[in-house]
C-alpha cells in the first residue's frame, strides 16, 4: 500500500466554478490549511467544457456585454476581444478563467491530469481516503465540485463493431473539420436527444448545409421552450433576475412573505403570475414560428403549452444567434419522435422499425455518473442520488404503499416526502394544479417509467445530513441548477469555506430534513421532469443566496431602496466585495484565527 501523502488537510475534486473560487476565498481567509485541488483535466479553464478544442465555430454564450453574468462577482470580466454582437464569447470567458486563476495564483495549487477513482472515509474515525491516479492521499476535509458535465454517459442503444461513428456532442467541435472535409463523405446525420446542447449541434449542421435527422424519444420529457434573446428590448437573462420575477414564480423559499402570500395564494396574484408567463411564453413561441407556419420545426414545440416556459418540463434555451429559428426551418432537418434500436454500418435502425441511412451519429442525451467515485453506500449516506436510479412509476408506488404501524419503513424520508407534498400543495395551489394541458400534472404510463427520479437529500444543496452534526468536513457545490453559475458559486464557496471552518451553525436535524424535504417537494412540482433529477431554481436564485446571505450575517438587499431592490435585476456586481463584508463583520473571529496562523508560522520558523 502506497504511504498517504502527509500535509495535506483539504482536497478538492473538480474545475468547476465553485472550487475555483473557494480557492481564493481561502486564500483571502489565510488559513494554515494545506490544499490539493485534483482535477482530470488539463487547463483550469474547461468550466462546462469550455476548452478551446470543445469550442465549436462561433460559440456564445447567453450572456451579453449589458449584464455579463459569466464572471465571478468579486472580479468583472475584461471586455477585449468582443464580437460585434456584443455577446460573451466562448474565447472570452477561456481568457477570463485563465487569467483569473492566474491573478489570484491559483494555478500552483491544482493537480491536473488527476483522475479521483475513489472516495471512502478514513478508518480513523474522521476525515477521507481518495484514491488518485492510483497513489491514495488523506483529507480531513473534502470539497466535491465536479459540477454534472464530467462524465459523457453512453448511447442507450446497441452500437456494431462496424457501426459508423457514434459520438457525444461534447466531441462535436473537434469533429467539426472533417464535415466539410469532401473525402469524407459526412452528409447525412442522426442527431439524438433533446438537451440544449441538441439544438447547438442541430443548429450548426443545418449551417454547413448537412442533411439531419433529429430523434427525440417520444417518452421523454420532450423538446422545451426557447427564449429570445430580448424581452421588452432588454436582455432576457436580466429580465428574469430581478425579486419581481422571484416572486412570481411560486416557491418555497418566497411564499411565507407578505409579497408572495398575494401571488401565490390570492385570485389576484395567481391571475397576474399566469398573466406574466403567458406573455413571456407567447414570446417564445412567437421567435419560433410555432403555429404559423407549417415547417418541420412545428414538432419542437413543448409538449406543455399551456405556460411552457414557466413550467419548463424540459428545462429552458435561450436564443443567442439570431438567425437559429430561420437557420432550422430553411435546413434539411427531420424530427422524429422515436427511439434509436441499432446503429449499423450504413445508418440506424429506430425502435418502430423505420430505417435511417446516415454517416454520423450525434448523441446529445446528457452525462454520466460525476460522482462515480463514491460507493453506492456511501451516496446514500451523504444524500447522493444514485446514478439512473428510480422512475416516476416505482417512485408513486412506494408512497403510495400503506405502511404497518411500528415497523420501520423501508425509506425513511417517505413520511417527511408526504408532508411536504402536502405544505406545497397548501402554500402554492398554483403548482399543485399544475397545467392545464397536462390534466394536473399526471403522466401518462409510459412517462411513468421513463422519466428518472433522483432525491438530492443536501441542506442548502451543500451539506449532506450525516456530516451536519459534528464533523463539517465534506461539502458537495455545483449541483443547483440556475441561470447565474458564476455568482452562486462565489456565495455558496464563501458558505461552504465558513461552514467547513466552523463558523456557521447549522439548524438541529429535523429543521434540516424538513428543508430537504420541502424543497424537492417544491422543486418537482415546479420545475417537473428537470426538477425529478437535479435541485432546480432557474427563476429562484436570488432567494436562495438570501438564505445563504442570512447564514453569513451578510446583507441580503443588494440594492439601495425597497422599490429598486424589488424591481431591478440582481447581477454579479450585486455581490461584489462580500468576502471583504464578511471578514468585516466577523472581524473577531477572523482576527483570532489569523492570530493562531502567525503563531503557528513562528513556530515552524
Amino acid at each position: 500500500m502506497v504511504r498517504p501523502e502527509s500535509g495535506i488537510n483539504a482536497s478538492e475534486i473538480g474545475a468547476k466554478h465553485d472550487t475555483r473560487y473557494i480557492r481564493q476565498v481561502r486564500q483571502r481567509r489565510r488559513n494554515l490549511v494545506q490544499r490539493s485541488h485534483l482535477s482530470k483535466l488539463s487547463s483550469s479553464s474547461r468550466v462546462w467544457l469550455l476548452c478551446r478544442s470543445c469550442l465549436y465555430r462561433d460559440f456564445h454564450s447567453v450572456d451579453d456585454l449589458t449584464c455579463l453574468v459569466q464572471n465571478y462577482p468579486s472580479t468583472p470580466m475584461p471586455q477585449d476581444g468582443k464580437p460585434e454582437n456584443n455577446l460573451v464569447s466562448g474565447n472570452m470567458i477561456c481568457r477570463y478563467l485563465e487569467r483569473f486563476a492566474e491573478d489570484n495564483d491559483l494555478k500552483r495549487l491544482i493537480q491536473f491530469n488527476s483522475w479521483v477513482s475513489n472516495v471512502e472515509r478514513s478508518s480513523r474515525g474522521c476525515g477521507w481516503v481518495l484514491t488518485v491516479n492510483g497513489r491514495r492521499v488523506e483529507a480531513a476535509k473534502l470539497i466535491c465540485a465536479t459540477g454534472v458535465t464530467t462524465q459523457i454517459n453512453t448511447p442507450g442503444f446497441t452500437v456494431l463493431e462496424d457501426s459508423i461513428p457514434v459520438k457525444h456532442v461534447v466531441d462535436l467541435a473537434k469533429a467539426v473539420p472533417s464535415f466539410s472535409d469532401a473525402s469524407k463523405k459526412l452528409e447525412s446525420f442522426v442527431l439524438v436527444g433533446a438537451a440544449k446542447s441538441a439544438y447547438d449541434a442541430a443548429y450548426l449542421l443545418c449551417s454547413l448545409g448537412k442533411k439531419v435527422t433529429w430523434v427525440i424519444r417520444e417518452d421523454g420529457s420532450g423538446p422545451m421552450p426557447i427564449m429570445p434573446a430580448k424581452m421588452l428590448g432588454k436582455n432576457t437573462i436580466t429580465m428574469s433576475t430581478s425579486r419581481l420575477m422571484s416572486n412570481l414564480s411560486p416557491s418555497i423559499m418566497t411564499t411565507n412573505s407578505l409579497i408572495g402570500a398575494f401571488f401565490h395564494r390570492t385570485w389576484l396574484g395567481r391571475w397576474l403570475t399566469k398573466a406574466a408567463w403567458g406573455y413571456i411564453s407567447n414570446l417564445a413561441d412567437k421567435a419560433a414560428g410555432f403555429g404559423t407556419t407549417a415547417t418541420q420545426t412545428e414538432a419542437l414545440r413543448p409538449e406543455i403549452k399551456d405556460n411552457s416556459a414557466f413550467w419548463c418540463d424540459s428545462s429552458l434555451g435561450l436564443i443567442t444567434m439570431e438567425d437559429f429559428w430561420s437557420t432550422l426551418r430553411g435546413g434539411n432537418i427531420t424530427i422524429v419522435r422515436d427511439n434509436i434500436d441499432t446503429a449499423d454500418s450504413t445508418g440506424v435502425r429506430l425502435l418502430s422499425g423505420k430505417r435511417v441511412d446516415a454517416d454520423y451519429v450525434i448523441y446529445a442525451t446528457g452525462w454520466g455518473d460525476h460522482f462515480s467515485f463514491f460507493s453506492p453506500e456511501l451516496k446514500e449516506e451523504l444524500g447522493i442520488p444514485q446514478y439512473g436510479d428510480s422512475t416516476l412509476e416505482n417512485i408513486n408506488e412506494t408512497l403510495h404503499k400503506e405502511t404497518v404501524p411500528g415497523e420501520t419503513l423501508a425509506d425513511p424520508w417517505i413520511l417527511q416526502d408526504k408532508a411536504a407534498d402536502e405544505l406545497i400543495a397548501k402554500k402554492l395551489p398554483l403548482l399543485a394544479a399544475g397545467p392545464k394541458d397536462f390534466n394536473g400534472w399526471r403522466r401518462s404510463a409510459a412517462r411513468q417509467r421513463a422519466v428518472k427520479v433522483r432525491r438530492w437529500r443536501l441542506y442548502n444543496r451543500i451539506v449532506p445530513l450525516a456530516d451536519s452534526s459534528d464533523n463539517h468536513s465534506i461539502a458537495i457545490l455545483g449541483q443547483i441548477h440556475t441561470t447565474q453559475t458564476p455568482t452562486i458559486a462565489e456565495i455558496q464557496a464563501l458558505w461552504t469555506a465558513a461552514y467547513l471552518l466552523g463558523d456557521i451553525s447549522l439548524p438541529s436535524e429535523p429543521d434540516m430534513v424538513r428543508e430537504v424535504a420541502e424543497w424537492n417537494a417544491w422543486t418537482r412540482k415546479r420545475y417537473a421532469s428537470v426538477g425529478e433529477r437535479y435541485p432546480y431554481a432557474l427563476f429562484d436564485w436570488v432567494p436562495y443566496l438570501d438564505r445563504l446571505m442570512r447564514d453569513l450575517d451578510l446583507r441580503t438587499k443588494r440594492h439601495n431602496g425597497v422599490l429598486s431592490d424589488f424591481f431591478l435585476p440582481y447581477s454579479p456586481h450585486c455581490y461584489r466585495g462580500v468576502v471583504d463584508e464578511y471578514m468585516a463583520v466577523h472581524k473577531e473571529t477572523c482576527d483570532s484565527r489569523l492570530g493562531r496562523v502567525s503563531s503557528a508560522s513562528s513556530i515552524l520558523e
